[in-house]
Protein backbone atom coordinates (compact mmCIF):
# COMPACT_ATOMS: atom_id res chain seq x y z
CA UNK A 1 0.00 0.00 0.00
CA UNK A 2 0.85 3.65 -0.61
CA UNK A 3 -0.05 6.43 1.62
CA UNK A 4 0.93 10.28 2.16
CA UNK A 5 0.64 11.74 5.66
CA UNK A 6 0.35 15.52 5.88
CA UNK A 7 1.73 17.18 9.07
CA UNK A 8 4.15 13.97 9.09
CA UNK A 9 6.11 16.39 11.31
CA UNK A 10 3.86 16.42 13.94
CA UNK A 11 3.08 14.54 16.78
CA UNK A 12 0.01 12.30 15.40
CA UNK A 13 1.57 12.22 11.91
CA UNK A 14 4.98 10.67 13.00
CA UNK A 15 2.92 7.86 15.12
CA UNK A 16 0.83 7.47 12.38
CA UNK A 17 4.06 7.13 9.67
CA UNK A 18 5.47 4.71 12.35
CA UNK A 19 2.27 2.36 12.41
CA UNK A 20 2.32 2.32 8.33
CA UNK A 21 5.60 1.82 7.95
CA UNK A 22 5.80 -1.48 10.69
CA UNK A 23 2.84 -2.40 8.43
CA UNK A 24 5.31 -2.37 5.46
CA UNK A 25 3.25 0.27 3.68
CA UNK A 26 5.30 2.77 1.07
CA UNK A 27 4.78 6.85 2.81
CA UNK A 28 5.47 10.32 1.11
CA UNK A 29 5.84 12.28 4.21
CA UNK A 30 4.95 16.22 4.25
CA UNK A 31 5.50 18.66 6.83
CA UNK A 32 7.47 21.85 7.47
CA UNK A 33 10.19 21.21 9.80
CA UNK A 34 12.63 19.79 7.81
CA UNK A 35 15.20 18.51 10.62
CA UNK A 36 12.38 16.15 11.96
CA UNK A 37 11.68 15.38 8.25
CA UNK A 38 14.96 14.07 7.72
CA UNK A 39 15.08 11.35 10.79
CA UNK A 40 11.47 10.01 9.27
CA UNK A 41 13.26 7.52 7.20
CA UNK A 42 10.98 7.76 4.07
CA UNK A 43 10.65 10.24 1.36
CA UNK A 44 9.87 13.16 2.27
CA UNK A 45 8.64 16.78 1.25
CA UNK A 46 8.76 19.72 3.08
CA UNK A 47 6.57 22.71 2.03
CA UNK A 48 2.99 24.66 2.75
CA UNK A 49 -0.05 22.79 2.04
CA UNK A 50 -1.65 26.15 1.46
CA UNK A 51 0.22 26.79 -1.69
CA UNK A 52 -2.09 24.69 -4.34
CA UNK A 53 0.93 24.74 -6.73
CA UNK A 54 3.04 23.22 -4.49
CA UNK A 55 0.67 20.72 -3.33
CA UNK A 56 -0.67 19.49 -6.55
CA UNK A 57 3.40 19.76 -7.82
CA UNK A 58 4.25 17.23 -4.56
CA UNK A 59 0.84 15.08 -4.13
CA UNK A 60 1.09 12.15 -6.64
CA UNK A 61 -0.81 8.43 -7.08
CA UNK A 62 -1.11 6.59 -3.56
CA UNK A 63 -3.94 4.72 -2.43
CA UNK A 64 -4.90 6.72 0.90
CA UNK A 65 -3.94 9.95 2.28
CA UNK A 66 -3.76 10.78 5.95
CA UNK A 67 -4.49 14.69 6.52
CA UNK A 68 -2.94 15.33 10.04
CA UNK A 69 -1.49 18.94 9.30
CA UNK A 70 -3.41 21.75 10.99
CA UNK A 71 -3.07 25.06 13.32
CA UNK A 72 -4.07 24.04 16.89
CA UNK A 73 -4.22 26.47 19.00
CA UNK A 74 -6.47 28.19 21.65
CA UNK A 75 -5.00 31.57 20.44
CA UNK A 76 -4.30 33.75 17.05
CA UNK A 77 -5.27 35.39 14.11
CA UNK A 78 -8.10 33.84 12.15
CA UNK A 79 -6.66 34.25 8.81
CA UNK A 80 -3.58 32.54 9.85
CA UNK A 81 -6.32 29.28 11.16
CA UNK A 82 -7.85 30.02 7.46
CA UNK A 83 -4.35 29.32 5.72
CA UNK A 84 -3.67 26.46 7.46
CA UNK A 85 -6.51 24.81 8.27
CA UNK A 86 -8.92 25.80 5.56
CA UNK A 87 -7.37 26.97 2.52
CA UNK A 88 -4.65 24.00 2.74
CA UNK A 89 -8.00 20.96 3.25
CA UNK A 90 -9.07 22.80 0.46
CA UNK A 91 -5.58 21.68 -1.43
CA UNK A 92 -5.65 18.62 -0.23
CA UNK A 93 -9.17 17.57 -1.59
CA UNK A 94 -8.27 19.14 -4.68
CA UNK A 95 -4.90 16.86 -4.92
CA UNK A 96 -7.01 13.79 -3.84
CA UNK A 97 -9.42 14.35 -6.89
CA UNK A 98 -6.40 15.03 -9.32
CA UNK A 99 -4.75 12.06 -8.31
CA UNK A 100 -7.69 9.92 -8.37
CA UNK A 101 -6.79 8.83 -4.89
CA UNK A 102 -9.08 5.74 -3.09
CA UNK A 103 -9.39 7.89 0.36
CA UNK A 104 -8.93 10.79 2.52
CA UNK A 105 -8.59 10.56 5.91
CA UNK A 106 -9.20 13.99 7.72
CA UNK A 107 -8.44 14.36 11.28
CA UNK A 108 -10.89 17.30 12.52
CA UNK A 109 -11.12 17.83 16.25
CA UNK A 110 -13.88 17.79 19.23
CA UNK A 111 -13.33 21.20 19.85
CA UNK A 112 -16.14 22.10 17.63
CA UNK A 113 -18.66 20.73 20.21
CA UNK A 114 -17.34 23.01 23.13
CA UNK A 115 -19.22 25.92 24.56
CA UNK A 116 -18.67 26.53 28.32
CA UNK A 117 -20.87 23.78 29.27
CA UNK A 118 -20.71 20.21 30.79
CA UNK A 119 -21.35 17.46 28.19
CA UNK A 120 -21.70 14.24 28.81
CA UNK A 121 -21.98 11.07 26.11
CA UNK A 122 -21.42 13.89 22.81
CA UNK A 123 -22.81 12.35 19.54
CA UNK A 124 -20.88 13.16 16.28
CA UNK A 125 -24.00 15.09 15.21
CA UNK A 126 -23.80 17.89 17.75
CA UNK A 127 -23.06 21.06 17.09
CA UNK A 128 -22.85 24.34 19.71
CA UNK A 129 -25.00 27.52 18.52
CA UNK A 130 -21.26 29.12 18.52
CA UNK A 131 -17.49 27.70 17.81
CA UNK A 132 -15.83 28.81 20.78
CA UNK A 133 -12.61 30.11 19.23
CA UNK A 134 -10.89 30.26 15.44
CA UNK A 135 -9.60 26.92 15.79
CA UNK A 136 -12.67 25.20 16.46
CA UNK A 137 -14.35 26.98 13.63
CA UNK A 138 -11.96 26.23 10.68
CA UNK A 139 -11.34 23.13 11.58
CA UNK A 140 -15.42 22.60 11.02
CA UNK A 141 -15.03 25.00 7.95
CA UNK A 142 -12.76 22.56 6.41
CA UNK A 143 -14.37 19.46 7.63
CA UNK A 144 -17.77 21.14 5.19
CA UNK A 145 -15.12 21.37 2.46
CA UNK A 146 -14.39 17.52 3.08
CA UNK A 147 -18.07 16.51 3.27
CA UNK A 148 -19.37 19.07 -0.01
CA UNK A 149 -16.83 17.16 -2.19
CA UNK A 150 -16.62 14.65 -5.05
CA UNK A 151 -14.36 12.63 -3.13
CA UNK A 152 -14.20 9.56 -0.51
CA UNK A 153 -13.38 10.26 2.45
CA UNK A 154 -13.84 9.74 6.45
CA UNK A 155 -13.31 12.31 8.97
CA UNK A 156 -12.52 11.35 12.96
CA UNK A 157 -12.37 13.70 15.96
CA UNK A 158 -10.04 12.20 18.52
CA UNK A 159 -10.20 13.97 21.86
CA UNK A 160 -7.10 14.88 24.22
CA UNK A 161 -4.78 12.93 22.47
CA UNK A 162 -1.48 12.62 24.36
CA UNK A 163 1.84 9.90 23.73
CA UNK A 164 5.28 10.19 21.69
CA UNK A 165 6.29 13.01 19.85
CA UNK A 166 3.71 15.28 21.77
CA UNK A 167 4.66 18.95 21.20
CA UNK A 168 1.47 20.71 22.64
CA UNK A 169 -0.44 19.39 25.72
CA UNK A 170 2.07 17.87 27.66
CA UNK A 171 4.79 20.01 27.19
CA UNK A 172 2.62 22.96 28.02
CA UNK A 173 0.78 21.60 31.43
CA UNK A 174 4.45 20.04 32.24
CA UNK A 175 5.94 23.99 32.24
CA UNK A 176 3.10 25.61 34.17
CA UNK A 177 3.17 22.47 36.60
CA UNK A 178 7.29 22.76 37.01
CA UNK A 179 6.18 26.84 38.12
CA UNK A 180 4.19 25.82 40.80
CA UNK A 181 1.18 24.36 40.46
CA UNK A 182 -1.78 23.33 37.85
CA UNK A 183 -4.68 25.37 38.76
CA UNK A 184 -7.92 23.44 39.97
CA UNK A 185 -11.02 25.22 39.54
CA UNK A 186 -12.92 24.77 42.82
CA UNK A 187 -16.02 22.85 43.76
CA UNK A 188 -15.58 20.96 40.14
CA UNK A 189 -15.20 17.46 39.50
CA UNK A 190 -14.66 17.58 36.36
CA UNK A 191 -14.65 14.40 33.57
CA UNK A 192 -13.27 13.84 30.67
CA UNK A 193 -12.28 11.62 27.59
CA UNK A 194 -8.12 11.57 26.53
CA UNK A 195 -6.64 9.37 23.90
CA UNK A 196 -3.62 7.83 23.54
CA UNK A 197 -1.76 8.24 20.08
CA UNK A 198 -1.40 4.93 19.98
CA UNK A 199 -5.23 4.48 19.45
CA UNK A 200 -5.67 7.26 17.40
CA UNK A 201 -3.65 6.26 14.62
CA UNK A 202 -5.09 2.60 14.92
CA UNK A 203 -8.76 4.32 14.41
CA UNK A 204 -7.25 6.08 11.50
CA UNK A 205 -5.37 3.17 9.89
CA UNK A 206 -9.47 1.33 10.41
CA UNK A 207 -10.94 4.18 8.88
CA UNK A 208 -8.65 3.78 5.50
CA UNK A 209 -9.37 -0.09 5.17
CA UNK A 210 -12.52 -0.59 6.34
CA UNK A 211 -15.57 -0.08 3.91
CA UNK A 212 -17.68 2.65 5.68
CA UNK A 213 -19.70 4.60 4.45
CA UNK A 214 -18.53 7.86 2.65
CA UNK A 215 -18.11 10.98 4.51
CA UNK A 216 -18.86 9.04 8.07
CA UNK A 217 -17.69 11.08 10.76
CA UNK A 218 -16.18 9.30 14.19
CA UNK A 219 -15.46 10.66 17.65
CA UNK A 220 -12.46 8.66 19.13
CA UNK A 221 -11.57 8.28 22.23
CA UNK A 222 -9.88 6.29 25.24
CA UNK A 223 -13.44 5.42 25.81
CA UNK A 224 -12.30 5.88 29.74
CA UNK A 225 -14.02 8.53 30.92
CA UNK A 226 -11.65 10.05 34.01
CA UNK A 227 -11.32 12.89 36.62
CA UNK A 228 -9.38 15.42 34.51
CA UNK A 229 -6.81 15.60 37.97
CA UNK A 230 -6.49 12.36 38.27
CA UNK A 231 -5.69 12.00 34.42
CA UNK A 232 -3.35 14.88 34.47
CA UNK A 233 -1.58 13.24 38.09
CA UNK A 234 -0.72 9.93 36.10
CA UNK A 235 0.71 11.83 33.13
CA UNK A 236 3.01 13.89 35.17
CA UNK A 237 3.93 11.40 37.57
CA UNK A 238 4.77 9.02 35.34
CA UNK A 239 7.33 11.44 33.18
CA UNK A 240 8.60 12.97 36.89
CA UNK A 241 7.36 15.98 37.86
CA UNK A 242 5.86 16.57 41.09
CA UNK A 243 2.67 17.99 39.91
CA UNK A 244 0.39 19.96 42.69
CA UNK A 245 -3.11 21.74 42.19
CA UNK A 246 -4.31 24.85 44.01
CA UNK A 247 -7.82 25.32 44.08
CA UNK A 248 -9.12 28.47 42.59
CA UNK A 249 -12.40 29.90 41.88
CA UNK A 250 -13.64 30.06 38.53
CA UNK A 251 -14.99 33.04 38.33
CA UNK A 252 -11.39 34.20 39.27
CA UNK A 253 -9.69 32.39 36.72
CA UNK A 254 -11.84 33.37 33.69
CA UNK A 255 -11.48 37.22 35.06
CA UNK A 256 -7.65 36.59 34.74
CA UNK A 257 -7.60 34.52 31.41
CA UNK A 258 -10.02 37.84 30.01
CA UNK A 259 -8.12 40.52 31.31
CA UNK A 260 -4.71 38.29 29.66
CA UNK A 261 -6.92 38.27 26.35
CA UNK A 262 -7.63 41.84 26.58
CA UNK A 263 -3.70 43.05 26.73
CA UNK A 264 -2.97 40.45 24.12
CA UNK A 265 -5.54 41.81 21.69
CA UNK A 266 -4.19 45.62 22.55
CA UNK A 267 -0.34 44.90 22.05
CA UNK A 268 0.84 44.90 25.40
CA UNK A 269 1.37 40.84 26.00
CA UNK A 270 2.23 38.35 23.63
CA UNK A 271 -0.41 35.28 23.73
CA UNK A 272 -2.41 34.75 27.05
CA UNK A 273 -0.63 31.66 28.90
CA UNK A 274 -3.97 31.09 29.95
CA UNK A 275 -7.45 32.00 27.30
CA UNK A 276 -11.05 31.72 28.59
CA UNK A 277 -11.30 28.41 26.55
CA UNK A 278 -9.07 26.73 28.56
CA UNK A 279 -10.15 27.72 31.35
CA UNK A 280 -13.55 26.36 29.90
CA UNK A 281 -11.86 23.18 29.28
CA UNK A 282 -10.69 22.57 33.12
CA UNK A 283 -13.71 24.29 34.45
CA UNK A 284 -16.41 21.90 32.50
CA UNK A 285 -16.95 17.51 31.78
CA UNK A 286 -17.08 16.54 28.01
CA UNK A 287 -17.15 12.98 26.92
CA UNK A 288 -17.58 11.55 23.48
CA UNK A 289 -19.82 8.50 22.57
CA UNK A 290 -17.88 6.38 20.51
CA UNK A 291 -20.67 4.12 19.77
CA UNK A 292 -21.10 4.57 15.67
CA UNK A 293 -16.67 4.02 15.43
CA UNK A 294 -17.44 0.78 17.72
CA UNK A 295 -19.92 -0.76 15.19
CA UNK A 296 -18.98 0.84 11.75
CA UNK A 297 -15.26 0.58 12.17
CA UNK A 298 -14.60 -1.93 14.84
CA UNK A 299 -12.75 0.50 17.08
CA UNK A 300 -12.29 -1.23 20.42
CA UNK A 301 -8.96 0.97 21.84
CA UNK A 302 -6.11 -0.88 21.99
CA UNK A 303 -4.38 0.59 24.62
CA UNK A 304 -5.61 1.88 27.94
CA UNK A 305 -4.43 4.86 29.73
CA UNK A 306 -1.95 3.31 32.03
CA UNK A 307 -0.48 1.46 29.19
CA UNK A 308 -0.52 4.45 27.12
CA UNK A 309 1.16 6.82 29.65
CA UNK A 310 3.82 4.44 31.00
CA UNK A 311 4.97 3.98 27.10
CA UNK A 312 5.05 7.58 27.03
CA UNK A 313 6.93 7.86 29.90
CA UNK A 314 9.33 5.02 28.54
CA UNK A 315 9.83 7.46 24.84
CA UNK A 316 10.87 10.31 27.49
CA UNK A 317 13.23 8.55 29.23
CA UNK A 318 15.17 7.12 26.03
Amino acid sequence: MKAIITGATSGLGRNMLELLQKKGWDVLAFGRNEEIAKSLGCRYEVFDLSDEEKTLMYFEEVDYVFHCAALSSPWGEYEEFYKANVAATANVIKAVAHYNITKLIHVSTPSIYFAFESHLGVKEEYLPKKFVNHYAQTKYEAELLVQKSNINAVIIRPRGIFGEYDQVLVPRLEKIAQKGSLPSVKDREVVVDVTYVGNVVYSMYLAAVKDVPNKTVFNITNDEPMALNEVLLKVMTAIGVDVKFKEIPHFVLMGIATLLETLSKVGLIGEPVVTKYSIGVISNSQTLDISKAKELLGYEPIYTIDEGVAKYAKYRNL
